[in-house]
């Protein structure tokens, strides 16, 4: 039965949650329901949070948008994902918050000026400002507002008007680009109702590099328990989320996550061996790197070599927030795409590090400011493309080979596939800029900037053992890190007391880290960007997607699954792969080598099921969750003899004994769990029965979660063994001995 729970969170009764629980929620149904809350609610923002290992949040959306819901793909590269990795296909609850809107009118103080003062700001001294805005009171007699009123964004092109020398973008909870002509430009961020002027950021140039190496520590989070385990090399012990949070601050520790699946001692052997195979190799190389002086940190490590490699290389000039606001919108990932429930004979490949081998090749990077511009077209009178990005209106087709940009927001380069691809594509215009234009003196091969970072780490990552692995890890990292965005968050807890947004700041998400306890997540729209050079991001990725889409377009009729930098084509078993790659193509940049073949089931873009991922594969899983039960019983004072524990033993013993233990296994789970709906009646029934101890709750359920995965189609019961004439007559005896 459908459950939700709503309440205003402690100290912020702007704020609404609405938690949904007691059903499994596709993505479609979610989006269902946050239609229905936008319906009834009109003037209210909302985001969507979807339970992974924590809580993630989509973007905030209003009424006549679609609903945003937090995908992997979004954020992360197809090599940082697990083999087994990818957006769940339902969730068992989920969270969306609502708050009123951004205000679309800005003012602070008794009179509201804060407009006034940035335009101040801007002309330096007062006795450089236009007479007609020389006094606040100017501007708002000019529109027409009450002295006291904050100023609407919509008044923002009249006031250009009024000042005739100066044009204002505004960035931030609203959007406004100006089309004013006029030499002196600003950009001001609206946020919490409020006009504040965005500056141009400092470049820094931070040192990781500790003198002392620092102890590491492995944790994992018990979400159950809301407690965090630390292992230091000799003990696990259990702490406090706000214990932890304090120890992470520490000068003398390094606390790096474990793996999923692996424990704290294995994860602590591992990072121990990481950092010993890959000092040794780096030695060998003339450029010792010893990842404990990094603070045993892969991003940090990427970062301090590339500034060891690159010394030559000039600064990025830093961006104005209206800039950076088009390289935001212009990044996004690569092509994702499947025909869903294909099940057939299938190929997959897969391109030998796609983004290390474009940031090394020939091709161009912006590190410099680009010129914003109106123009007709994005080619010139030759026909050659313009190098930048665009506002753009570009047809829309069901096909894989392109993917669309939500903020219609493209970079010459996805205009030309577009174009290649038959697709209709249209400036937009509407009297503000539409090109952002990157002048060949703005812009640096890559082979010059990332050329000498690519090749010492490939060289490594081709040896192959623990320090190719650590090196491959490094190479995909780095531009993820040049190009990372700037958060800042606070945290609220029913005991602190309500805070103000910070000033400047836009409300990113809302998420829950423990009992009655909220991160917010904030981003400063004027300066969002962390990373050294952020603009090459959407270059990057953009020419990820063409590679990739001109690659599949001759089987553009065969291709099954597009994943970022692979593809699965439906192939014949008996004939030889439509594509032949070199053997050793996963030695060579870009090179497009054959990952492996076999009946296989695509379930979406993010889940493929080959033949050889069957029951067996649950079958440890099982047993090990089976053996967690037993274990947690008995710290929980059950008996040997227990029907608890006894019938636990009893499970472990059938599926080691059976003639068929997977056979077995999918008998049980279609035993256990007929339907959906006898999975979420279950497990009620567990939570309620050992409400006492979530910890043996949370171990059982694990059992049912297991067994709930197991595909339908596999669920039959388990063969039986016919047995010969002797045989028969032994148990026949057997039996007949037991009664007498």
């Amino acid at each position: 039965m459908l459950s939700r729970l709503v309440r205003h969170l402690p100290n912020r009764p702007d704020i609404i949650e609405v938690k949904y629980s007691g059903r499994s929620f596709s993505r479609g149904g979610i989006a269902n329901l946050d239609q229905k809350l936008k319906a009834r609610y009109p003037g209210k923002q909302f985001q969507i949070l979807l339970p992974y290992e924590n809580w993630k949040p989509g973007q905030w959306t209003t009424n006549g948008e679609d609903a945003n819901l937090f995908s992997l793909l979004d954020h992360y590269d197809a090599s940082q994902l697990p083999p087994d990795g990818g957006d769940p296909e339902r969730f068992d609850n989920f969270i969306i918050y609502m708050r009123d809107l951004p205000a679309v009118s800005g003012g602070c103080g008794d009179t509201n000026d804060c407009l006034y003062q940035c335009l101040k700001m801007a002309y330096g001294t007062y006795s450089n400002m236009p007479q007609s805005i020389e006094k606040p009171e100017y501007i708002k007699d000019y529109l027409n507002l009450v002295r006291d009123d904050p100023i609407p964004i919509a008044c923002i092109e009249k006031i250009e008007r009024l000042a005739r020398s100066i044009a204002i973008n505004v960035v931030g909870d609203h959007t406004y680009i100006s089309k004013s002509p006029a030499q002196r430009r600003i950009t001001l961020t609206l946020t919490n109702g409020h006009y504040s002027l965005a500056l141009n950021p400092d470049r820094k140039h931070p040192s990781f590099e500790c003198k002392r190496p620092k102890k590491p520590i492995t944790y994992q989070e018990n979400e159950v328990k809301d407690t965090v385990e630390i292992y230091n090399g000799k003990e696990i012990k259990p702490i406090t989320v706000q214990q932890f949070q304090k120890l992470k601050f520490s000068k003398n520790y390094s606390f790096i996550l474990a793996k999923r699946q692996e424990s704290l001692e294995k994860a602590y052997i591992r990072i121990i061996a990481e950092r010993d195979a890959f000092l040794q190799e780096t030695k060998k190389l003339g450029l010792p790197i010893d990842i404990s002086l990094l603070d045993w940190n892969i991003k940090k490590t990427a970062l301090w070599l590339f500034e060891k490699l690159s010394v030559s290389i000039p600064a990025n000039e830093p961006l104005d927030a209206l800039e950076a606001q088009w390289i935001s919108k212009a990044m996004m990932g690569g092509i994702i795409w499947a025909q869903n429930n294909w099940k057939g004979y299938g190929r997959s490949y897969d391109d030998t590090s796609l983004y290390p081998s474009i940031q090394q090749s020939a091709l161009n990077f912006p590190i410099s400011k680009g010129k914003f511009q109106i123009l007709k077209d994005f080619t010139n009178h030759r026909g050659y493309s313009h190098f930048g990005i665009f506002r753009a209106s570009i047809e829309k087709k069901d096909t894989p080979l392109f993917r669309y940009n939500y903020h219609n927001v493209y970079t010459h380069i996805d205009l030309t596939r577009a174009k290649a691809l038959g697709l209709q594509v249209t400036l937009i215009q509407d009297g503000a800029s539409n090109a952002l234009i990157y002048e060949k003196e703005t812009r640096i091969r890559g082979s010059v900037i990332f050329g000498e970072y690519v090749d010492f780490l490939f060289k490594i990552k081709n040896q192959g053992g623990i320090a190719g692995q650590v090196a491959k890890r490094i190479l995909n990292t780095l531009w993820g890190a040049l190009c990372q965005r700037k958060k800042t968050y606070k945290t609220l807890t029913t005991s602190s007391k309500s805070f103000d947004f910070p000033d400047g700041e836009v409300l990113d998400s809302i998420v829950p880290i423990g009992e009655e306890q909220w991160r917010f997540q904030f981003t400063n729209p004027g300066n969002p960007f962390k990373g050294e050079y952020p603009r090459i991001a959407p270059f990057l990725l953009a020419h990820g997607r063409k590679f990739i889409s001109e690659m599949v377009q001759p089987y553009v009729d065969k291709v099954r699954r597009i994943h970022t930098d692979g593809f699965i084509l439906e192939e014949d078993v008996n004939s030889s792969p439509l594509i032949a790659c070199a053997k050793d193509a996963f030695k060579t940049l870009k090179a497009l080598k054959f990952e492996k073949e076999g009946e296989c089931h695509v379930k979406n873009a993010n889940q493929v099921h080959p033949s050889f991922n069957g029951p067996e594969m649950y079958l440890a899983e099982i047993i090990e969750a089976l053996k967690g039960v037993i274990l947690a019983g008995l710290q929980d004072g059950y008996g040997k003899e227990s029907y608890l524990i006894k019938n636990h033993v009893n499970y472990i013993k059938k599926i080691e004994s059976a003639n068929n233990p997977e056979g077995y296994i999918c008998y049980t789970a279609k035993k256990l769990l007929p339907n959906e709906e006898s999975y979420y009646e279950k497990t009620a029934k567990i939570r309620a029965k050992y409400s006492h101890n979530p910890e043996l709750a949370f171990r059982i359920i694990k059992v049912y979660d297991l067994y709930k995965h197991i595909p339908k189609e596999t669920k039959e019961a388990p063969p039986r063994r016919k047995l010969t004439e002797d045989e028969a007559e032994d148990v026949l005896d057997e039996l007949l001995g037991n009664k007498l």
